[in-house]
């Protein structure tokens, strides 16, 4: 049997790494950039919002653009349109040019997730969907740990603005490999033999509504209340990441009193609890849906139990006096909010196969209001209150809602009527 799937699989991955490593550049070069032009706290957390501003938007057309135009395509677009405009930021000259920068490359980056999942249903069978999306998703927090030396780096040697031409350099070199590498599904590739193809394949006909596709409505799928549970958790999962992403490097600087010349040693190790946490939840999940036969309830629960572990954690930290303490509760709260990945999983499960690229771009899109708010709010309580005690006691609250949210919402149902909107099976 070949192995095809694998080297999608790879660049699948590498463009995770790409892809958060350009978006914590930075917020790494934030004290660098800051000395330069003394932006407020409450300014800096509109620049670093701007990013998602169309990141947002763009994350449901991209769930839309690759169900229409196939996996292939779709990344390329996406991976050429964030390149060229990363570098942007390496030109600007006040608040308004990186704020348009930052939009720019928001639009770029928008569609990745949706993609990447898509790209893991083609490629992989069912009961592997949570280890696959997982290993692909841990090139994400992969990507800060590499980047943050490098970059770090790059700032202290040559000046913050070359950092971000190198970056958008990579993502070019990727593309043209991409292109020789992959197609949409096994079946379109000439190097994939029906050995490969028929093991891909096999429990795919299980996914919810397969067999009625031509009956199941994108709205009447929107309305369900695993979408809405899915959509709130992942927006509490993604309020904590990227508050994390965009202002911890501060906070460390000037909170725990970190020497920014020692940010990229520090500043890296939530990212290693981060990939552990990611690795270990894919393996853990599809290890259990073997034993429980559900695609959907061991999922449901990692969700849960690991956004309760993320309020535990994350909502103390800065409560204790001892930086090393305070450093300790963050990357155990970051490992298992990565660890609660299934968001997306959960979509490949429940949806049908027509549908996945737009209702990942839904959720995704949910979550990615988040990234709006997030900096936004944590520089406006940084600014009033003087402390950002009170924005990590805002991340563990809504880490609790997103857990409620799941645990409430998402139920074990069968609906099996041809007259239906959604003929499908929802496992809780």
């Amino acid at each position: 049997m070949t192995k095809v799937r694998y080297q999608v699989f790879a660049m699948n991955f590498v463009a995770c790494l790409i892809n958060y490593g350009d978006r914590i550049a930075l917020s790494v070069a934030a004290p660098f950039i800051l000395a330069e032009f003394h932006f407020s706290p409450a300014l800096w957390g509109i620049i670093l919002s701007a990013f998602f501003w169309t990141y947002s938007p763009f994350a449901l057309l991209g769930g839309f653009m690759v169900d229409r135009i196939g996996v292939r395509k779709a990344y390329t677009i996406c991976m050429l349109v964030w390149s060229l405009t990363i570098p942007l930021t390496a030109s600007v000259w006040s608040a308004a040019s990186l704020i348009v920068a930052r939009l720019l490359f928001g639009a770029g980056e928008g569609p990745q997730a949706p993609i990447s999942t898509k790209l893991t249903a083609n490629w992989f069978p069912m009961r592997q969907t949570s280890t696959m999306l997982n290993l692909a998703q841990s090139g994400t927090t992969i990507g800060p740990i590499i980047a943050t030396p490098l970059v770090v780096w790059a700032c202290t040697t040559m000046g913050w603005r070359p950092a971000f031409v190198i970056l958008g350099a990579l993502g070019i070199v990727w593309c043209a490999v991409w292109w020789f590498v992959a197609r949409d599904r096994p079946q379109d590739h000439p190097r994939a033999d029906a050995a490969e193809r028929a093991y891909i394949t096999a429990d795919h006909e299980t996914v919810p509504g397969t067999a009625n596709e031509g009956k199941v409505r994108f709205w009447a799928l929107l309305r369900t209340p695993y979408v809405l549970a899915l959509a709130i958790a992942f927006f509490a999962y993604s309020w904590v990441l990227f508050m994390f992403l965009t202002w911890y490097p501060t906070y460390l600087v000037e909170a725990r009193g970190v020497n920014k010349a020692d940010l990229g040693g520090i500043a890296t190790l939530p990212w290693v609890a981060a990939t552990a946490g990611l690795i270990a939840g894919g393996f853990i999940a599809d290890r259990l849906i073997k034993r429980s036969g559900s695609f959907v309830k061991p999922r449901k629960w990692m969700i849960v139990g690991c956004l309760v572990a993320v309020a535990v954690c994350f909502g103390p930290s800065p409560f204790v006096q001892s930086p090393t303490l305070g450093l300790v509760l963050v990357c155990v709260a970051i490992f298992f909010l990565l660890a609660s990945y299934q968001y997306q999983a959960l979509v490949v499960a429940l949806v049908p196969e027509s549908h996945r690229g737009r209702l990942a771009g839904v959720i995704q899109m949910c979550s990615t209001l988040a990234g709006i708010f997030a900096p936004i709010v944590t520089g406006a309580v940084v600014e009033a209150t003087g402390s950002y005690t009170p924005a990590f006691v805002v991340g563990a609250a809504l880490a609790v809602v997103g857990a409620l949210a799941v645990l409430v919402l998402v139920r074990e149902k069968r609906i099996v009527s041809p007259a239906s909107p959604v003929t499908a099976a929802a496992l809780a």
